[in-house]
């Protein structure tokens, strides 16, 4: 009978460990989906490179900014 009872716990667990698998890809397949949703535009002109540019560097300066401020702010 033990190697009834082993069997079974064997089995119990691995049901446990597949079990705990498709959770982790049921949130997997979820957060690919999020992302999907997501859609990228290609850049078709040089201006529109420029404009890109120009817009992470300013976002960047911002952020730089920000950053200096919390390192000098006392409080």
């Amino acid at each position: 009978m033990s190697a009834n009872e082993d069997v079974v716990d064997y089995i119990k667990e691995v049901r446990m460990i597949l079990a705990d698998s498709i959770d982790t890809l049921l949130n997997l397949q979820a957060d690919l989906a999020l992302e999907q949703d997501e859609t990228i535009t290609p850049i078709t002109s040089r201006a529109e490179l420029v404009d890109i540019t120009y817009d992470i560097a300013y976002e960047q300066k911002i952020k730089s900014a920000q950053d200096d401020y919390i390192k000098r702010d006392p409080f």
